[in-house]
């Protein structure tokens, strides 16, 4: 049987669980080996000893398996969440989205328009807390199911599970249209930004990389349309487009 610890009342129960088996194993041994009087006589003392050494002894390793617990579980999160902005590493993005290939999805990769010109003018604080202001706004307005990842500076992945191309394209739009009425309050300056976003779909059991990639190429064309948008995937325009991770500012 294995013991799972993972909350302060868990620590208690393990406690109380440890104790009534350790007491009754002292009953059990002196009623078996000692003679009835005898085991009679010292029921109480030799009961009241197993448990005043039994308890405390339970509660001190109860309590480091709940801390190694609370270590190990702040230990998967640091490893599968961006410390800046709380969303998922590439790392946790392809191994939650395994599974997800077998129904169809729409994959959209997204970056904030013109971010290297917004870090050199007001900084990389503000920088940073642009990145989590839009990470923010993604999450909250994705499902749970859904996965939202960051691959690197300010380029985000989305994935959208059991949602077509023109339904993704939709969710797009509606997220560029909130990033471009919100503002970032950085000292005395009220800062806007706006975002590009390329849509494309995953088809059940299709390649993931294969998504994103043609879902970076769409956002090139975003970019190149003059940001602040949102574009689906053209096999017909975007085929000659760069590869993945080198979409214009």
């Amino acid at each position: 049987m294995t013991w799972r610890v993972r909350t302060k009342g868990d620590v208690w129960r393990f406690t109380v669980a440890i104790s009534v088996i350790v007491l009754l194993g002292s009953l059990g041994l002196r009623f078996g080996m000692l003679p009835p009087d005898l085991a009679a006589r010292t029921l109480v003392p030799g009961s009241a000893m197993a448990l005043m050494l039994a308890a405390p002894i339970a509660w001190f390793v109860g309590r480091r398996m709940y801390e190694v617990h609370r270590l190990g579980t702040r230990l998967e999160h640091a490893i599968n969440h961006d410390l800046l902005t709380g969303v998922h590493t590439r790392r946790a993005f392809y191994e939650r989205t395994g599974p997800m290939t077998a129904g169809a999805c729409a994959v959209i990769v997204t970056d904030i328009d013109n971010f290297k010109g917004f870090n050199d003018r007001y900084g990389h604080f503000a920088g940073d807390q642009a990145l989590r202001q839009f990470a923010a706004m993604l999450t909250g307005n994705c499902r749970h199911a859904d996965i939202v990842a960051r691959f690197g500076g300010e380029e985000f992945v989305i994935v959208l599970r059991d949602v077509g191309a023109d339904e993704g394209l939709a969710v797009a739009e509606r997220l560029a249209a909130r990033v471009r009425a919100s503002a970032i309050y950085h000292g005395a300056h009220t800062l806007r930004l706006t975002t590009s976003f390329g849509v494309a779909a995953l088809p059940p059991g299709g390649d993931m990389d294969t998504a994103i990639q043609q879902a970076d190429r769409a956002l090139y064309r975003a970019k190149h349309a003059g940001r602040d948008r949102a574009l689906l995937y053209d096999p017909g325009c975007d085929d000659a487009a760069i590869p993945m991770g080198t979409a214009a500012e």
